[in-house]
């Protein structure tokens, strides 16, 4: 994997481009980045292509449902059960038939994150976009982003991982331009990653801390990764960090 193809354009911070790129600048943050661009044809190209990939994406991964989901108020748990409250007898019988239904309906959300944290692959290789499924094999040059989801969200730290132990931090990192944190819900992450013809398999480690203040270090992650990458077995099952929960997805790649 490829992480130099995430281009850094000094004065102008990813995480300003990224917020640019979402629309979530003040007026004068945007004309700021737009000031840039214009005096840097590197810069504005970098954008132009990002919104190209960030329109492809949205394709796949539409945000309009997601939105309704999180926007959509929840009514109270108890509205409908103070209609019945007399006789105390009828109050007793909507309890048991109803409270059932409402952890149910909480369970559902719950169980559609599997337990939070989740992290999925979409590859742009040419004009196509997918996500990496099962059987899916990627082609050195693909390009892929990495789409993150938890039920709380928090400080976040991407890695990329080789069968021969070699760990690659790529987000959340001062060398890959800083820390890094999301809200409950859904996001894909900034900046794409390019796979490289290196005759060996990757993997993508994705380490999530819901409380940021108290978050490891940026070194304790990678050392915690080292430290399970001298494991045998490719992909590496690693112990969970303290404060910490994580997922490992394999990147099977065609090998020469």
């Amino acid at each position: 994997m490829n992480p130099t193809s995430i281009p850094r354009f000094p004065g102008v911070p990813d995480l300003l481009l990224e917020r640019y790129l979402c629309d979530e600048l003040s007026r004068e943050e945007a004309r700021r980045v737009e000031e840039a661009a214009r005096v840097s044809p590197e810069l504005a190209a970098h954008l132009r292509e990002r919104q190209a990939e960030k329109a492809a994406f949205a394709l796949v991964r539409p945000f309009g449902p997601v939105r309704a989901r999180l926007e959509t108020p929840r009514p109270g748990r108890w509205r409908g059960l103070w209609h019945w409250s007399h006789p105390v007898l009828v109050l007793g019988v909507v309890l048991a038939a109803v409270l059932p239904r409402l952890v149910t309906l909480e369970e559902v959300e719950k169980v559609r994150v599997r337990g939070g944290l989740t992290a999925r692959v979409l590859v742009k290789r040419g004009d196509a976009v997918f996500e990496q499924g099962p059987g899916v094999v990627l082609r050195p040059g693909d390009r892929v982003r990495v789409e993150v989801e938890d039920v709380n969200g928090g400080a976040l730290y991407v890695l990329a991982l080789s069968e021969r132990g070699r760990v690659t931090p790529l987000q959340g990192f001062e060398a890959t331009g800083g820390a890094l944190s999301m809200g409950p819900g859904r996001w894909v992450l900034p900046g794409s990653l390019e796979l490289d013809a290196a005759p060996e398999q990757e993997a993508l480690v994705v380490v999530l801390a819901s409380d940021a203040p108290s978050a490891p270090s940026p070194q304790t992650v990678q050392r915690w990764l080292e430290h399970a990458a001298r494991e045998t077995a490719f992909p590496p099952s690693p112990s969970p960090l303290p404060g910490t929960r994580h997922t490992v997805h394999v990147l099977p790649k065609e090998l020469p």
